[in-house]
């Protein structure tokens, strides 16, 4: 009678432990659905940062894009293709950024600052690379570069007032053609920044030289 009584209560107590299996076989799936997650998670991230770097297996010639820059620099190369041939514009990519360099004669005439429609096809191709990409909110600084032959006129007192009125024709026509306001600048050098010396040695003035100094600077940079 006693065995009996004990076997009831030992089949009792089994019944009373039942809901344990139950327990462990959702701690199990618990353990394994945030096993999943993040098995899922950390593929994901790796995704991420490959995608944030910009990575593109594309060539353009012998230069890999690499950077959002790198991407405007090819399209640049290709869009002003032409007037890089013809010597009107240089581009380079540095750590700092695309730094475009123009001839002014290539967008002014000679001691104005008034885009020639020749300037404003250039500048546009230029809105067209960093619309392209509009989304990096790229800054645009624009500098303005002078000979060091002096102009005296009603409006151009000096080669700083010329320098500084040719940037802020270019920032106008990017303005005009959709690029923010608060991404740009205008700065004027006068004869103050050249790439070739304008005297020689004995003061006297390097003619040839000239041409390479009178010049605008675009620098696109994040």
């Amino acid at each position: 009678m006693k065995r009996r009584q004990q076997n009831g209560g030992l089949d009792e107590a089994e019944e009373d432990q039942e809901w344990l299996l139950t327990y462990s076989d959702m701690i199990t799936l618990l353990l394994a659905f945030f096993a999943m997650l993040i098995a899922v998670s950390q593929t994901d991230i790796a995704l991420w940062e490959q995608m944030k770097q910009g990575m593109r297996s594309d060539v353009a010639g012998k230069e890999k894009v690499e950077t959002p820059l790198a991407e405007i620099k090819i399209d640049l190369d290709s869009l002003l293709l032409e007037e890089r041939n013809q010597g009107l514009v240089g581009i380079v990519l540095d750590k700092n950024g695309i730094v475009l360099s123009f001839n002014s004669s290539s967008l002014y005439n000679s001691g104005e600052a008034i885009l020639l429609p020749s300037g404003e096809r250039i500048i546009t191709k230029v809105t067209q690379a960093l619309n392209a990409l509009g989304y990096y909110q790229f800054r645009v600084d624009v500098e303005g570069h002078t000979d060091n032959v002096p102009i005296n006129t009603p409006r151009f007192p000096s080669n700083w007032e010329l320098s500084v009125a040719r940037a802020s024709e270019v920032v106008k026509f990017f303005i005009r053609e959709g690029v923010d306001a608060d991404r740009l600048k205008a700065s004027g050098y006068a004869d103050t920044k050249p790439v070739l010396p304008h005297v020689d040695e004995f003061g006297r003035d390097i003619v040839e030289n000239r041409a390479a100094n009178r010049r605008i600077v675009i620098r696109i940079y994040y």
